[in-house]
């Protein structure tokens, strides 16, 4: 899995829809393929989500809706906060555990506004304008470029609509929270000569507090339960702080007792060793759910210019409104630089505030006094396409041609509140002008005299309102960022048949497209600078552009004979020219992506009218983003250990934590102050990353073959069985912290250190303590899946009993491998949870029934179980208390952590033992129910409930919060929902 967030789920099956009548249709582009024609079958799988499907779904989103098929991996980023605490809002889709930047999103078949990354917001695209959804189950880049890599999704907008439609939706969880409400209003109308179709929609979604639901109000779940009111794993940026005399975090801590307010001084009768009681419960403040509001206006027009030619228009604008809230920000100072250049400062043995007039050099304490981060997104999201269709015959043969021009802006404007102007704080802990009460606790001290000083230069007495007004907003101040993104695009397309063979038209499409892609972002100005709370990044610019020329052909080589009533086969041709202008920090890029060359092969077969087989095979490519190419350096902090480190699992004692790290460290000189390694007192280490000018474009192949069967012996029964496989190199992939670490030092599989590495991994020269690791991307990655797609689907009509419908729509994927570089070997993630999910199988099933003006369907959703690692040093970095380690297998039976037990041979230290850890899920199966009524004044009612008995989602310790991952429903219970539709 390349990624890792999303929110759980729609209930709509999304099954290949295959008709054996004769077909009578106009001819229409097909998603999968150029050429225009009347037969929808192709030599490539796809699935379709109708309207109807939508509307039983009682989902507002296209995300929701799109991310309950089943070849959806349940990684893209959404509105619930498991995966990250700096999502904006944004809804992404990724298909076959690839990613959402390897999953191409179309409308009507042209390319939708992106970010810097190249992938779409599918919050940007409003329900009420939907026609259908076709998802593309394979590779496509020789038809439609980069991108199209695991698969397409193709939004089908409505056109030929006439009258009006209101409708209006209302749902919320079970326990009365996260409610969602939408309306739309859509009016149509056509004459002889011009048609266009109108829509004003608005929809919302109110906050979760993490703190509302069991599983997410404390880091680990059941972590509270056993320690009886407080959790060991908070963070050490506690309410009371914790002081360091050491430049790096390192040795006896110090924390300010909570009843230091009793006497009315803080003196250093009040200054006590800190305990992991005194560690903040940072996961309540935060949202588990992001509150959002997005209104969308959507115009199409057609003008029939001639009988021939008409000229077409479609503009769409949508503003969207988002907020996140993130915990009070941590302060991580240390004179070391360990936590960043930014933080480098310490308190001052002489500030005012001093109880002790001790020196400390480094340090942990959490802003409550200031508030929770609460960053803002304002999104404005504008697109306008315009073009001519035109057809025309030569004799008996068909052409039909289409020129189109688009332009797509998005800008998003962010304002957060709640951040710490390092460069002020830095003043304030000194002697400054304006002092900040560190030591004051969540309050700052209020209604307390500190030391018996007075504060400034005024005589004796306690710190007021106004006092801390001044502290705060000396240190706190408003972010405020700008991004934006726009795509320039023009292209032409010529399609019809060149001349009959004897099983019917030799078809072709030729065409041209071009695409300018350019972004940037503009950090705030202190985020760019060093001087936020905030993780620092610079800013971004840059562009992409590219011409292509493409060209398809369908060959019919059999009809009406013996075994095969037809057999036609397909190919593809896209040629793709590359060039790149940006910047990072100033110095000026102007780097060549790459021009590939991608061909793509497909074969139709029907033996008989009830059976066809199809297969294709073809090249596909992803060429590097604006991101990848230009992104500003930031920093990030993720989990990581550092192999150098002095190994400390509480009642195991110290050591190394083998015997290869010791040697390997011991060569390097980074034995430590101690002689067994290095000092980690954080589980998360900063890492630096920015955009790389010499990426080259992903390549790889894509295959599959199937069949869809609609016996005559069984009518109404449709079958459909595909089996699809797929290879990527040269993924564009960024080398983690513990590989470049090993790398570096020449653990593991690669043998001897590399000094390349070396040069990214940034120590404390005196103790030898991990700084910095930068972790900007290569080509270096390679991936393999491959796996089965089942449909099925049978239709009865019961008399008087209505009409009923099964659907079955499985995934089932055989291998998710992936490898970093060519000397380590493949890793099969399937069944495995490493932040990000890897189902081994995905299922939806329907059961319909209609019986005159009713209709209910009902709907189960599975997910295979998964497995992930749980292991001590795995999970955590540091002391670990071995008794609440033991308590993840119980815990009221709430954590399911197997623990395996191995002595060691040989003791490493005091250590003796390795315990593994593995924690399994247990398969996933959610039911919901949806009940409609026509009513008899053209109005539809509909109510039905997700996750109808309300089942948890399965406890997951690696996850970036929550101990669940968005994949699966919220806990809480289930989703009751109702909506009303009227026709005019």
């Amino acid at each position: 899995m390349f990624v890792g967030a999303a929110s759980s789920a729609a209930s709509v099956t999304a099954f290949a829809q295959e008709k054996d009548e004769a077909k009578t249709l106009d001819r229409v582009e097909v998603t999968g393929s150029r050429i225009k024609r009347a037969d929808a079958e192709t030599t490539q799988p796809v699935a379709v989500v109708t309207r109807a499907d939508i509307e039983k779904s009682g989902l507002t989103n296209v995300f929701d809706i799109l991310n309950n098929i089943t070849s959806s991996d349940g990684s893209g980023l959404s509105t619930t906060t498991t995966q990250t605490n700096g999502s904006d809002g944004s809804q992404q889709i990724s298909l076959r555990g690839l990613g959402a930047n390897r999953t191409l999103v179309l409308v009507d078949g042209k390319r939708w506004v992106t970010d810097l990354d190249g992938v779409v917001d599918l919050s940007t695209i409003p329900v009420a304008i939907i026609e259908r959804i076709d998802v593309l189950k394979d590779g496509a880049s020789a038809v439609y470029g980069s991108d199209a890599i695991a698969g397409v999704v193709n939004i089908i907008t409505r056109k030929n609509f006439e009258g009006a439609q209101i409708g209006l939706s209302y749902g919320q969880t079970q326990k009365g929270d996260g409610a969602q409400r939408s309306a739309d209003i859509t009016i149509g109308a056509a004459g002889e000569r011009t048609s266009g179709v109108l829509s004003i929609s608005y929809s919302e979604q109110e906050a979760i507090m993490a703190g509302d639901r069991l599983i997410s109000r404390e880091p680990y779940y059941g972590c509270f339960e056993y320690y009886g009111g407080y959790c060991p794993y908070g963070s050490s940026s506690s309410q009371y702080g914790r002081f360091y005399t050491t430049n790096n975090a390192s040795g006896p801590s110090r924390t300010i007792r909570p009843t230091y307010d009793a006497d009315g001084v803080i003196n250093a009768a009040d200054v006590v060793p800190f305990t992991n009681s005194a560690r903040y419960n940072f996961s309540p403040i935060n949202y588990l759910q992001q509150p959002a509001q997005r209104l969308n206006m959507f115009g199409a027009g057609r003008f029939q210019v001639t009988d021939n030619i008409s000229a077409y228009a479609r503009v769409n604008y949508t503003k969207r409104y988002s907020n996140q809230q993130l915990a009070e920000v941590p302060l991580t100072f240390a004179l070391s630089g360990g936590a960043g250049p930014q933080w480098k400062f310490g308190i001052a043995p002489d500030t005012v505030f001093s109880p002790n007039g001790t020196a400390y050099n480094s340090g942990y304490f959490r802003m409550s006094a200031l508030g929770p981060r609460n960053p803002s997104y304002d999104y404005d999201i504008f697109t306008i396409q315009t073009g001519l269709e035109g057809s025309f015959q030569v004799g008996d043969r068909y052409f039909s041609w289409d020129v189109m021009a688009a332009r797509n802006d998005s800008q998003r404007d962010s304002r957060g509140t709640g951040y710490v102007n390092l460069f002020n704080m830095k003043n304030a802990l000194g002697p400054g002008c304006t002092p900040f009460n560190i030591f004051g606790g969540p309050t700052l001290g209020l209604g307390t005299t500190p030391n018996g000083y007075g504060y400034g230069d005024l005589p004796a007495r306690a710190i007021n309102a106004s006092d801390v007004a001044a502290m705060l907003n000396y240190v706190g101040y408003t972010q405020v960022s700008t991004a934006g993104n726009t795509l320039i695009n023009y292209a032409g397309n010529l399609t019809g048949d060149l001349f009959e063979l004897p099983a019917g038209m030799l078809s072709f499409a030729v065409g041209f497209e071009y695409r300018r892609d350019s972004g940037f972002d503009q950090p705030d100005t202190l985020v760019s600078s060093g001087g936020s709370s905030d993780n620092f990044s610079q800013p971004t610019k840059g562009e992409t552009e590219v011409t292509e020329y493409f060209a398809e052909v369908t060959v019919p080589l059999l009809k009406d004979v013996f075994l095969a009533k037809e057999l036609e086969i397909r190919a593809a041709v896209r040629k793709s020219d590359y060039s790149a202008h940006g910047f990072i920090g100033l110095t000026e890029y102007n780097p060549d992506p790459g021009s590939p060359t991608n061909a793509m092969y497909g074969l139709k077969w029907k033996p008989m009218d009830s059976l066809l087989i199809r297969a294709s095979w073809g090249e596909n490519f992803r060429a590097p983003s604006v991101n990848d190419l230009f992104a500003g350096k930031g920093e990030g902090f993720p989990q990581a250990n550092d192999p150098c480190r002095t190994n400390v699992l509480g009642a195991q004692g110290s050591g190394w934590n083998t015997p290869a790290n010791a040697a390997a460290c011991t060569a390097a000189g980074l034995t430590g102050l101690s002689g067994w390694g290095t000092v980690q007192n954080n589980s998360q280490i900063r890492s630096t990353g920015g955009g790389n000018p010499d990426l080259r474009p992903e390549y790889g192949t894509n295959f599959t073959y199937g069949f869809v069967y609609s016996p005559g012996w069984a009518e109404g029964l449709d079958l459909t069985v595909d089996y699809w496989k797929a290879n990527l190199n040269d993924v564009i992939s960024t080398i983690g912290v513990t590989e470049t670490m090993n790398r570096c030092l020449g653990l593991g599989i690669y043998g001897s250190p590399d000094p390349v590495f070396c040069d990214r991994v940034e120590r404390d020269p005196t103790t030898g303590d991990l700084v910095t690791v930068d972790t900007t991307g290569f080509n270096f990655a390679e991936a393999r899946l491959s796996g089965i797609d089942l449909g099925a689907a049978y239709r009865w009509d019961a008399g008087d009993w209505g009409n009923f419908r099964f659907s079955l729509d499985t995934s089932w994927t055989e291998k998710s491998e992936f490898r970093n570089n060519a000397l380590s070997g493949f890793s099969d993630s399937t069944g495995f949870y490493n932040g990000s999910p890897n189902f081994e199988y995905r299922s939806v099933a329907t059961i319909d029934w209609t019986k005159g003006d009713y209709s209910v369907r009902w709907t189960t959703r599975y997910m295979s179980s998964l497995q992930e690692d749980c292991s001590p040093d795995y999970l955590f970095v540091g002391t670990v208390n071995e008794g609440w380690y033991d308590n993840l297998l119980s815990a009221g039976g709430k954590n399911k952590c197997t623990v395996t037990i191995t002595p060691l041979a040989t003791p490493i230290g005091n250590r003796t033992e390795d315990r593994v850890g593995v924690n399994r899920t247990g398969a996933y199966a959610v039911h919901d129910l949806n009940v409609s009524w026509k009513a008899p004044w053209d109005a539809t009612v509909s109510v039905g409930a997700r996750n109808l008995f309300g089942k948890e989602p399965p406890i997951l310790y690696n996850t970036f919060a929550h101990s669940f991952d968005a994949s699966y429903d919220l806990p809480g219970g289930a989703y009751w929902y109702m909506s009303y539709r009227q026709d005019f």
